[in-house]
């Protein structure tokens, strides 16, 4: 099986920082001396997408799944350069929007993806999630949707998406 729990950890806990910090939650400096927590946070979003793209090259590599491996890889690849670049931009505190544009191509062309998984409704369900998600973080970086409406669109995101499948293997189960 592939590394897909390492994936779902590290970019659920990448999610659900940014959903605190869109939320307000720990999101203003401790003081005019401090640093921006949104560097915190980007330093996690940007290891993240690290761990993504090691675990897509550990995909292509040990090819769990036969050729299916390498589509596979390239789904983590479009999430993996995402969080790398949007940890980036936290980390250096730099336009947001350039992350919009990436988020319209990270929701949209996963959607590719929709007969990969086939016979696997949570996986598809995951899929449209992600197309919300991401189509709201290109919507906030343009003043579109309210950070606090991201925020709660990434916590739901990061609890159903990342976490849920994740709980599901650890108790022993499949994913659906």
């Amino acid at each position: 099986m592939p590394p897909i729990t390492v994936v779902f950890i590290a970019s659920g806990l990448a999610v659900w920082l940014n959903a605190f910090y869109f939320l307000g939650i720990g999101a203003t400096r401790a003081g005019d001396d401090q640093p921006d927590p949104l560097v915190s946070v980007g330093w996690v979003a940007m290891a993240a997408g690290v761990v993504d793209l090691v675990s897509a090259s550990y995909i292509l590599a040990a090819r769990p799944m036969g050729d299916a491996a390498v589509v596979l890889a390239g789904l983590v690849v479009f999430y993996g350069m995402f969080f790398l670049a949007l940890g980036v931009t936290e980390i250096r505190g730099l336009d947001l929007r350039v992350v919009g544009n990436l988020a319209i191509a990270v929701a949209i062309v996963p959607l590719f993806w929709w007969k990969f998984f086939e016979g696997g409704w949570m996986f598809r369900s995951i899929l449209v999630v992600w197309l919300v998600a991401f189509l709201a973080i290109a919507a906030t970086t343009y003043g579109k949707v309210q950070g606090k409406v991201l925020g709660l669109v990434l916590l739901v995101t990061a609890a159903y998406t990342f976490f849920t499948p994740v709980a599901l293997l650890a108790m022993g189960r499949s994913i659906p």
